[in-house]
């Protein structure tokens, strides 16, 4: 990549953009759907691909687009590893006709991606994809977007190509389609991903401490039956154990207070962040009695949503915190019945215990010439939670970083004579001769768009297309809350939706609706700016509520080289934050029509009708004055509309147009090289055209120079008082 600037053609080379042709093996094959990509933790694609393609990724400034470090961009073959799918035309080009077609593998292969620019280190790439166990009883296979569990289980079992190859007829098909029936219901879905580092057995015992439940072949049937540890029983119908089948009781016990955790914290993979997050319930009755919180904390890596984490947590809460008792005893051939995870009517009266229930944890059925059978159990409370419990409120954290977005607004200025002065040339004779009469010079602004925005990237176009001309800083603005009126003093007018005014210094220059200002005070806690108005070669006019006020001194971009009179300036500005630089496509365009700014004289300034500044009403015969200007010689300070003449430039002369109560021009007085004219009534009732002299007068007033007029002119508009003018306005005079 390079860089240039300026007038000339100069370019030199600042870094690289590092392209790589790449084949990526995920995971097996097919896969339902490949949904996102992402590379360094951002989302370089997303969208819905259920079949093997080819995607563009388009995100070239991902990591901060070429002033940083680059992006993603460039064709990506998506291969599902269908039964029928075909060898990669890519990898054939690139490792020859003999590679294998990667059937039941699904893969990425990068065809010459660009993957970052000015840093060669390639960041970790990864995907976000789906796949749902569907061969069995698909009406409960998906739980919003999750697997069922039960669905998950079944399918580890009977794999052929990764599970355990058990044939369907293995398992008790009622058990699972029960248990399957159930996670559905409660919404329990489970999105993990397994690796050959873990065995299938392993993966499958942590599904299990997901739902809670067992599996287990069954002593009778031999099938793996799938059983969870739910409040789905009547206790009255349950088998009883008591003194009278029960041979000997071994152990029997309840953990103290001081044992008891009153406080869980579950872990879980946030589907929409893809990060581990927590959610932490307590039992507030446990740690008041304690006096402290005895906590632990419980990985579900599986879960992927807060609402079904919080149910988890309060079950795990409801298990720990309880009080839970645990017993052992040895019973008589009635035991023989039993399964893991039956649920049990247990009494013994010596301990007090009339009825409770008790659920299977494990069974030792004994000897043939021994009949007893010795049982495991624990008090049960493992069911899910019957209670609805909020999803957890959203921790307040914000993305600090964000992707670029427009500039909320923008314009385009032709820069005065005196910003040329003082930001280009100086007082050098030469350089400002090398400016010709027709150039002129263009400035941006643009109000900052995101929090994190840190400026600009400004975009002419020239030679046929948009071209970069430099980076720029964001310019502080706001708008008016009320409307400015027509004045030649300094005004104090209410501001809002500020911009960046914290950066706003007093005694600098700003620009609204065309009006050069000095900014003397600004009061951001009052929402108020003074300003000096009409300076350099504008003057007052009115503006409405509403109106922006540009800070413009030290925020405004230039743009180099200059443009002549009658050239059209068409610029695009791409706000830029540490994700990248907004795409130009995306950025709106300014134009602005350049009309030789700085070579026009200044118009003059102080003027003064009778004496007053822009009066409303006027009596008897009009003196009309001014003070002249010198665009040349006002240089060192900021000239105030309401001071005094100052030495023309050679040539310079004054025109003053006189406009009758109709709009009409009555009278051009041009060539003026005084700073005063009168307007005698006689005169001006024998100019009206109305016999009479005008019931209201327009007064234009502007400077001449070599055929160059001022970039703006001085317009006065006032009614006239007398008898028989305006009739009931001014009874009490003026």
């Amino acid at each position: 990549m390079s860089r240039g600037g300026g007038k000339g053609k100069q370019s030199y080379t600042v870094g690289y953009w590092y392209g790589l042709g790449a084949h990526l093996a995920l995971c097996h094959g097919p896969v339902d759907a490949l949904t996102e990509i992402r590379v360094g933790e951002r989302v370089a694609w997303s969208g819905n691909v259920t079949a093997s393609t080819t995607i563009q990724i388009d995100n070239p400034t991902l990591f901060g687009g070429e002033e940083r470090e680059g992006g993603v961009l460039g064709p990506v073959d998506v291969l599902m590893g269908e039964a029928s799918q075909e060898r990669n035309a890519y990898l054939k080009g690139v490792l020859g006709s003999t590679i294998p077609a990667f059937r039941g593998v699904f893969s990425l292969v990068l065809k010459r991606v660009w993957v970052a620019a000015m840093n060669p280190y390639i960041k970790p790439w990864s995907v976000r994809a789906k796949r749902i166990p569907r061969a069995w009883n698909s009406g409960t296979a998906e739980i919003d977007g999750d697997a069922n569990p039960a669905h998950i289980i079944r399918e580890c079992l009977t794999n052929g190509d990764w599970g355990m190859g058990y044939p369907e007829s293995d398992l008790d098909d009622a058990s699972f389609t029960r248990a399957a029936a159930t996670l559905y219901g409660e919404g329990f879905g489970l999105s993990l991903l397994w690796s050959r580092e873990e065995t299938i057995e392993s993966f499958v015992l942590a599904i299990l401490k997901h739902i809670d439940g067992v599996l287990y072949v069954h002593p009778r049937s031999g099938l793996f039956t799938l059983r969870l540890a739910r409040a789905d029983y009547t206790l009255a119908n349950q088998a009883g154990f008591d003194p009278s089948n029960i041979l000997r009781l071994e152990e029997f016990s309840r953990p103290s207070w001081g044992e008891v955790t009153n406080q869980v914290t579950v872990i879980y993979r946030d589907r929409e962040t893809d990060k581990d997050t927590s959610v932490t319930v307590q039992d507030l009755a446990g740690v008041q009695m304690t006096g402290s919180v005895v906590a632990t904390s419980v990985n579900f890596p599986g879960i992927s949503k807060a609402e079904l984490a919080n149910r988890v947590a309060m079950r795990e809460l409801k298990q720990l915190s309880s009080g839970l008792a645990k017993g052992v005893f040895v019973a008589n051939r009635q035991a023989s019945l039993l399964n893991i995870g039956d649920v049990i009517r247990f009494a013994w009266p010596p301990y007090g215990i009339t009825e409770i229930a008790m659920r299977v944890a494990r069974l030792s059925y004994g000897e043939l010439a021994d009949g007893a059978v010795r049982v495991e159990c624990v008090q049960d409370v493992f069911g899910l939670p019957q209670s609805v419990y909020a999803v957890p409120p959203p921790t307040g954290w914000v993305e600090p970083v964000s992707m670029p977005r427009a500039c909320p607004v923008q314009m385009l200025y032709e820069v005065p004579y005196w910003s040329v002065i003082a930001d280009f040339t100086g007082e050098s004779q030469s350089l400002i001769a090398d400016i010709g009469e027709l150039d002129g010079l263009v400035a941006a602004c643009g109000a900052r768009s995101n929090s994190d925005a840190y400026g600009f990237e400004a975009q002419a176009y020239q030679a046929g297309a948009f071209q970069s001309k430099g980076f720029g800083t964001f310019t502080p603005t706001a708008v008016l809350t009320e409307s400015l009126p027509l004045s030649a003093a300094n005004t104090t007018v209410g501001i809002a939706g500020g911009i960046d005014l914290e950066e706003v210094e007093p005694n600098t220059l700003a620009v609204v609706d065309g009006e050069w200002v000095q900014v003397t005070a600004v009061n951001l806690v009052a929402q108020t700016v003074t300003l000096e108005r009409g300076l350099l070669d504008t003057v007052p006019v009115a503006h409405a509520l509403g109106a922006r006020l540009w800070f413009v001194d030290g925020w405004r971009f230039y743009l180099t080289p200059e443009y002549v009179q009658n050239e059209v300036a068409r610029v695009k500005l791409l706000p830029r934050t540490p994700k990248g630089t907004l795409p130009e496509a995306a950025a709106t365009e300014l134009n602005l029509t350049l009309a030789k700014r700085f070579i026009r004289p200044y118009c003059p300034g102080n003027v003064r009708v009778n004496g007053l500044h822009y009066p409303r009403v006027i009596s008897g015969e009009l003196s009309i004055s001014w003070a002249t200007r010198n665009r040349q010689s006002q240089t060192a300070y900021l000239v105030l509309q309401t001071e005094g003449s100052i030495t023309p430039e050679a040539g310079q002369t004054t025109t003053v147009r006189l406009f009758n109560e109709k709009g009409v021009l009555v009278r051009t007085l041009a060539g003026l090289t005084g700073t005063g004219v009168n307007w005698t009534v006689a005169e001006e009732a024998a100019e009206s055209g109305l016999s009479r002299i005008n019931g209201r007068v327009r007064i234009e007033i502007e400077s001449e120079r070599g055929g160059h007029i001022s970039w703006q002119k001085q317009i006065v508009e006032f009614d006239r008082a007398g008898y028989g003018l305006n009739y009931g306005k001014y009874y009490g005079g003026i």
